[in-house]
């Protein structure tokens, strides 16, 4: 499952984000293709690395940019997620039609660095669900859900939201994405330390 954290219309400043990226031509965003970087890391659960055979550039290959300095975060989004704001990493991700991101659990590479914060030692397979357990990843997508937009996991799949829901990505739960459809799909990945304050 993916929690539904709610509907953030009245709080992030969707208008200006996609403004944003359909100003942002393709080739100053980072190309990633998660089987083959992230998803052979040494610590990473053996099934991933298995899998990345069947995942490549021909059908596992998407765009990010990492928008943290812009701003899109006002103070309301942090306290209604309950997040810590210093630190915090925000990326938009483009997925063109016909691509899939094979099944991962996340290990938080562009947050952590695959370095665990709390002694400096390799992000494991271990350790990560209990570093996971103090971060809040949110799932952010741009626009009303289209056809063949799908985010899954074991036993669940998303596939209808609207613009300004919001849901949570939950550290421990294996989990990946699909544009099965015909339309290009973008989102926003907000990724910080919870603030249990």
């Amino acid at each position: 499952m993916f929690p539904y954290l709610g509907n953030f219309k009245e709080i992030l400043p969707y208008d200006e984000i996609i403004n944003f990226y359909e100003n942002t031509p393709l080739n100053q965003w980072d190309v990633l293709c998660s089987a083959l970087e992230n998803h052979l890391y040494e610590h990473r659960p053996y099934n991933e690395k298995f899998q990345t055979q069947f995942y490549g550039v021909h059908n596992s290959k998407h765009n990010s940019l990492v928008v943290t300095n812009k701003d899109f975060f006002p103070d309301a989004w942090f306290k209604k997620v309950k997040a810590k704001k210093k630190g915090y990493v925000a990326k938009l991700f483009h997925t063109k039609p016909g691509t899939i991101e094979p099944p991962h659990k996340d290990f938080f590479p562009s947050f952590l660095n695959n370095i665990n914060p709390d002694n400096h030692e390799p992000i494991t397979e271990n350790n990560i669900e209990e570093v996971g357990r103090k971060i809040i990843r949110c799932w952010i997508p741009l626009t009303d859900s289209a056809l063949g937009h799908l985010l899954f996991s074991e036993n669940y799949c998303l596939s209808s939201w609207k613009q300004g829901d919001v849901f949570e990505l939950p550290s421990g739960n294996t989990h990946g994405f699909a544009n099965a459809g015909s339309t290009h799909r973008y989102l926003l990945v907000f990724t910080a330390w919870r603030n249990n304050d």
